[in-house]
């Protein structure tokens, strides 16, 4: 590594194989708006961690030195479908990295793309706020110098979302 969240100049990204099913399509036979949320969210819990029946904490993922300190929740999700999204054998491929961390949240941009066309640009581009709550108080968990340092280690640029209607550019800064 270079630099803090990057390796040769470019960000640390994680990619998640994400396989579709039969029920994720749409009457008109692409994947569906809901089922595309679906696997922005089995991507995001293969790369920040997921919990075990009976078990308290993360594991497999980057937020694995959590433990049982605090649990996430989404506080917000925006997602860009910019083509659609078909149906195939082959997994969905998701890359997914930190774009901004705060005092008690963070935000995981994420892009899906059509593992049969590695030509085709992302078809769907989204960002999601993800906070900290502490389990016993439920209030916002302050993020720790150690998870902080974690998180930073998959730090790149915002996704680039396109601007709402009636929005400007200042008002969104």
């Amino acid at each position: 590594m270079t630099a803090a969240g990057r390796v040769d100049g470019h960000p640390v990204t994680r990619r998640v194989a994400v396989h579709l099913r039969q029920q994720d399509l749409s009457p008109s036979g692409h994947v569906g708006n809901a089922s595309t949320v679906g696997v922005l969210e089995e991507a995001r819990t293969a790369f920040l961690g997921h919990s075990r029946p009976g078990r308290v904490g993360y594991f497999d993922g980057v937020l694995e030195s959590l433990g049982e300190r605090a649990r996430m929740l989404v506080g917000q999700q925006t997602v860009e479908y910019t083509s659609e999204l078909w149906y195939t054998h082959e997994p969905l491929l998701v890359t997914l990295w930190i774009t901004h961390v705060g005092r008690s949240s963070f935000s995981v941009a994420a892009t899906i793309a059509d593992q049969t066309d590695p030509s085709a640009r992302a078809a769907v581009s989204a960002e999601a706020t993800v906070v900290l709550v502490d389990r016993q108080t439920h209030a916002p968990w302050p993020i720790t110098d150690d998870v902080r340092d974690v998180l930073l280690r998959y730090h790149g640029d915002p996704v680039a979302l396109r601007p709402r209607p009636g929005t400007t550019a200042s008002a969104r800064a």
